[in-house]
């Protein structure tokens, strides 16, 4: 195959079919590895041909997720089975802009991974964030997907059925390798690009907006040693929703970058 995309779930019943029906105009393959979703998750997923569903064992650990180190290595092993000469790595709620498919058609083989800016949609579908501040605790927050310290992930890159690709198990959540979400040990040259960008609806998700997230991600880190769940559970609150000296700053995302 040409292309496979992999994706671990946890209950996205309110993002993965339109996530999906993206994915099937121009990848082959479509795995999904899901943390034992009790939601429509896993039907939704079975609606759509050329999606590979597999539920992981069901481990009661919190640290052990797909979205962990351990989850993505287990999902490259998977994506493996189908010896693709491109892997393309999202979650849920990530969808690359229509312009990936010309960006495909004429992609540049001397390159081995791409790095691309994420844009974090804000309030609505129509709007992303862009103000830069510094929380209450120092830590500095970026929110504009252009400036030169912009958030960006190497979601796709190419791949050797014969190399050995690793993880850092070390890093339990967030960034899993220096060229998250991909492999830690990607050889060659890796550009950034800014022929199409990653639209991120994540932030609109009510988990996020209410807070439920930042109670996962405290817990979490609490687990592995860094800090306290007061301490992390302020870090997320003030990183979700502190603001700059104009409040939070948006700009209206244009048409071309929504698929019809």
């Amino acid at each position: 195959m040409f292309l496979v995309a992999g994706i671990p779930t946890k209950n996205e019943e309110w993002i993965i079919g339109k996530t999906l029906s993206v994915l099937i105009k121009f990848c082959d393959k479509v795995v999904i590895l899901d943390d034992n979703s009790i939601d429509k998750t896993e039907e939704i997923c079975r609606s759509f041909e050329n999606v590979k569903f597999i539920k992981r064992k069901l481990t009661n650990n919190i640290i052990d997720t797909g979205m962990s180190a351990l989850g993505k290595k287990e999902l490259l092993n998977h994506i493996s089975k189908y010896n693709p000469k491109y892997i393309l790595m999202l979650d849920a709620d990530e969808i690359p802009t229509p312009s990936f498919i010309e960006f495909f058609k004429n992609i540049d083989t001397t390159v081995s991974a791409w790095k691309i800016r994420m844009i974090n949609l804000y309030s609505d579908d129509k709007h992303y964030r862009v103000d830069s501040f510094k929380t209450l605790s120092g830590i500095n927050i970026n929110w504009n997907p252009f400036s030169n310290n912009a958030w960006m992930k190497t979601v796709l890159f190419k791949f050797e059925n014969s190399y050995n690709y690793t993880y850092n198990f070390n890093n339990i959540i967030g960034g899993v390798s220096k060229y998250h979400p991909a492999p830690e040990n990607l050889k060659g040259t890796i550009v950034e690009t800014d022929e199409f960008y990653i639209i991120h609806y994540g932030k609109l998700n009510k988990t996020y907006t209410s807070g439920e997230k930042d109670k996962l991600y405290a817990e979490i880190e609490t687990k592995v040693g860094r800090g306290t769940y007061k301490e992390r559970l302020q870090h997320h609150y003030l990183c979700r929703t502190g603001s700059g000296p104009n409040g939070p700053e948006y700009e209206k995302c244009p048409r071309e970058w929504f698929w019809t």
